[in-house]
Parts: structure tokens; C-alpha cells; sequence
């Protein structure tokens, strides 16, 4: 199974969607700002990332989101509303948006 990233600078946040992803037994790698990230993305040569969920906010609007993408992609389209999760959201809702998104 590839694994899930997922950048958030809220800790709270970035451990709780961590614990809800691997109790599903999703790999998951955490991280705290985009600069990590991206050198985490530079450096997977064998593209163990499957999925990668971004804090932002939704477009047009100031209400705080996930964003999911799949690495490597050419056009990231961020106008799709359906690649964006709404916090705060529950578990459940989490689950379902990754099982789509994977």
C-alpha cells in the first residue's frame, strides 16, 4: 500500500488525522510545513506516496480544507470542490474522502 502524506502546521491536527489514517492501517507520514515536505517529495525515488492531503483553505473562501493530490501531477486543478475536505470534519468523512481519493 502506498503511503499518505498529510501537511498541516497545526500539531493537533496533523496527530489526529495521522492516528484515524493508521488505525485504518494506512501508511502515513506526517508532516509540519511545506518545505519538508517537498524535500520528502524530492527525495522519494521509488514513489511510496500514494496520496498527499495539504492544509489550505477552499477556494474562494477563507474556511480551512484539506487539499488532496496525487504526487507527480502535471496539472494540479485546484477548482475541483470534490478534492477538498472541509474541517473540521469527522473521522468517518476523513476515511471516505482518503478510500475515494486513493
Amino acid at each position: 500500500m502506498k503511503t499518505i502524506m498529510v501537511v498541516d502546521d497545526e500539531t493537533n491536527i496533523l496527530e489526529q488525522v495521522k492516528s484515524c489514517l493508521e488505525e485504518e492501517e494506512f501508511n502515513v507520514v506526517a508532516v509540519d510545513n511545506s518545505r519538508k515536505a517537498l524535500e520528502l517529495m524530492e527525495d522519494d525515488t521509488e514513489d511510496n506516496f500514494g496520496l498527499i492531503l495539504i492544509d489550505t483553505s477552499l477556494p474562494d473562501t477563507k474556511k480551512p480544507a484539506f487539499f488532496s493530490m496525487k504526487p507527480k501531477s502535471k496539472n494540479i486543478d485546484t477548482s475541483k470542490e470534490e478534492d477538498f475536505l472541509q474541517k473540521p470534519f469527522t473521522k468517518e468523512e476523513l476515511l471516505d474522502f482518503v478510500k475515494r481519493k486513493i
